[in-house]
């Protein structure tokens, strides 16, 4: 599993499993070495130590409840029989309980926190119901110790599991929240993506709009810029070819004026020629203009 992605509990629980592992392990070593390891010790040791890889194994396999409720119930109940079985009351026992019921039901949700709250107080209630039956046997002249020390740790494990469900209330409806708000800051993303595409595929669409007016303007001058040689053309037509035989005609016009007697089929002659060539200069222009 990736370390960086998996919830908390589960990182904070692979990480509890290590520290137990190695807690089991140097409490066998210090047992086999001041006490020879008797057979109850041992029995408590090797069970812990049983329920750990068997959790350890159903949590990689995916069962993270089953895993954190298995080590519980497993390590608690071996918390109990030692509680019953020792020759002397000790409070270690009732200790490791508390450790357990508290440090567990954080790691769970749902109702398997009250479950396991639920089993811890009934078993110290039973352990020391037990006790105090049974005073002679631990040593103790009457049960009122025995008594005491039960109310003082019921109470101090229902502070402590209170304290810590109002905890985890608040811790995972933080997460809620930033879950929720992460899902949000997603949907702004996905949002603004969208519209950063919607804004580069209308700069695409005016990039194309400017380049078909770039092509439109340049078609337009080149056809106002034919147009204009044709003006030119028109104007240079129009003082050369078309204003020398007009020249001519009002030339002979004016040559008839000044003769008396004067050759008029000649001048008549002249003149059709002049606006003959005429006609023609203005027809040429005209198919040079239509072009």
């Amino acid at each position: 599993m990736n370390t960086v992605t998996k919830p908390i509990e589960e990182f904070f629980f692979e990480s509890l499993l290590k520290v137990c592992l190695l807690g089991v392990l140097v409490v066998l070593a210090v047992d086999y070495y001041f006490t020879g390891l008797p057979f109850r010790s041992a029995a408590i040791d090797f069970t812990i130590l049983f329920a750990i890889i068997i959790s350890f194994i159903f949590y990689k396999s995916g069962n993270f409840t089953l895993a954190v409720l298995f080590i519980g119930m497993i390590t608690m109940a071996a918390m109990f029989y030692q509680s019953i079985a020792a020759d002397t009351i000790t409070t270690s026992s009732m200790a490791v309980v508390m450790v357990i019921g508290f440090g567990f039901s954080v790691l769970l949700k749902g109702k398997f926190p009250v479950i396991l709250h639920v089993i811890s107080l009934v078993g110290m209630a039973i352990i020391f119901a037990w006790l105090g039956l049974h005073p002679l046997r631990y040593s103790k002249p009457d049960a009122s110790d025995i008594i005491v020390a039960g109310v003082t740790y019921s109470i101090l494990y229902f502070v402590i599991a209170y304290t810590s469900t109002i905890l985890k209330r608040r811790y995972d409806d933080a997460i809620k929240r930033l879950a929720a708000m992460n899902l949000e800051l997603i949907k702004k993303s996905n949002e603004i993506e969208t519209q950063n595409e919607e804004l580069v595929q209308g700069q695409e669409n005016l990039s194309q709009l400017n380049s078909h007016l770039e092509s439109l303007v340049q078609e337009r001058t080149k056809e106002v810029q034919k147009q204009n040689e044709l003006l030119i053309n028109y104007a240079y037509s129009n003082a050369h070819h078309v204003r020398g035989p007009v020249a001519r005609v009002l030339g002979l016009i004016q040559l008839s004026k000044m003769e008396v007697n004067l050759d008029y089929p000649f001048l008549f002659q002249k003149i059709e020629e002049q606006t003959n060539e005429i006609d023609e200069v203005v027809k040429r222009i005209n198919r040079e203009l239509e072009k």
